[in-house]
């Protein structure tokens, strides 16, 4: 198993997280396709970074957001082993291996989810497993993704929407073929920072000063839900406030 991610120089200080923890759970390097790092930083991280050049006419910003399948079709052409494909801004907080399944995605939770919104409402792509080397999947991905405004989320949902009805977690769904498993993303791609096994630190999670004392802070066991509360300011809700979704 490897844990595979890519990376600018605006997402290098998260590079360095996930690497710490790649290296404490999995006893290994994360490897890192190279999308924008400095020199400098390559030196600097302890990853396998590997420079990729993607040929494809991409608009400079929207290169980042559409990079995933090629990415994912060069791991598969010089790797042999499984993969979790995570943003650099995840964390992982214990060794995750699945199995039984060809292609493992993310699906929001039940209060986030807006299943007719594919755009940002049904998967979160910053967590996917690959436990094989989909390539009719990933050519049909790759294709989408050289569209303009696009992003490779929303084509990964609509993708998968041809045959999947996204109504239940933890079950395995066919696509042409390829079984795919749909996970809860409050355990393997927590935004919140509560329980999850990888944690996402999307948003303002991120940012440098507020993401290096949360990284501190879970390598010492605490909080990281309150504390990213604390740190901006944010009330926490009363219990009927949570009932009745206020």
């Amino acid at each position: 198993m490897n844990i595979v991610t890519s990376a600018d120089s605006n997402f290098f200080h998260c590079l360095e997280g996930l690497a710490y923890s790649v290296r404490k759970h999995y006893g290994k390097q994360v490897i890192c396709y190279d999308v924008g790092l400095t020199d400098e930083q390559r030196k600097n991280v302890d990853a396998q970074v590997i420079p990729i050049k993607i040929d494809v006419d991409f608009r400079s910003y929207a290169k980042f957001i559409t990079h995933k399948p090629f990415c994912v079709h060069h791991y598969f052409q010089n790797f042999n082993e499984p993969m979790i494909l995570v943003d650099a801004d995840c964390d992982f907080n214990a060794r995750v291996e699945e199995t039984g399944f060809d292609l493992g995605v993310t699906l929001r939770s039940k209060k986030r989810i807006d299943l007719n919104n594919t755009w940002t409402g049904i998967l979160n792509a910053g967590v996917i497993f690959f436990n094989t080397y989909v390539k009719e999947f990933l050519d049909e991905w790759a294709k989408r993704c050289s569209n303009e405004n696009t992003t490779d989320q929303k084509e990964l949902s609509e993708i998968l929407s041809e045959t999947i009805d996204w109504k239940h977690y933890n079950k395995i769904y066919d696509w042409h073929g390829i079984k795919v498993k749909v996970f809860n993303a409050e355990i393997y791609n927590d935004v919140r920072l509560k329980d999850g096994k990888i944690f996402h630190f999307k948003g303002h999670r991120h940012d440098p000063e507020i993401y290096a004392k949360l990284i501190e802070a879970q390598k010492r066991g605490e909080n990281l839900y309150d504390l990213f509360n604390e740190l901006t300011g944010r009330k926490k809700k009363t219990f009927l406030e949570r009932l009745f979704g206020k």
